[in-house]
């Protein structure tokens, strides 16, 4: 009997699964998944890049070294809070 009961639901998980609503959900989701990743991945080339310019700027004795290390650490804040906000938003329109 708990043979029969699984063999049904997973028949049945699979005819929901190839409904339209569920594919445009699942490309809609891919979508989302692949803007949130490249703006990831954008912020964490700008935050890496800061800091390997603020540990350039130290070490080569600039004079703006230490606004270059704030100007990361500040990034390090804003820049996840931003992509947080581009995700937000872009989730609002569908």
């Amino acid at each position: 009997m708990t043979t029969t009961n699984n063999t049904q639901n997973k028949n049945n998980v699979n005819k929901q699964e190839n409904t339209p609503e569920n594919k445009s959900s699942e490309l809609q989701h891919q979508k989302t998944s692949a803007f949130t990743r490249i703006f990831a991945i954008i912020g964490l080339i700008v935050i890496a890049g800061l800091y390997i310019l603020s540990l350039v700027a130290a070490l080569s004795d600039w004079e703006n070294s230490f606004g270059i290390f704030t100007g990361a650490l500040a990034a390090t804040i804003f820049v996840p809070i931003v992509i947080y906000l581009f995700k937000m938003f872009s989730n609002k329109d569908k």
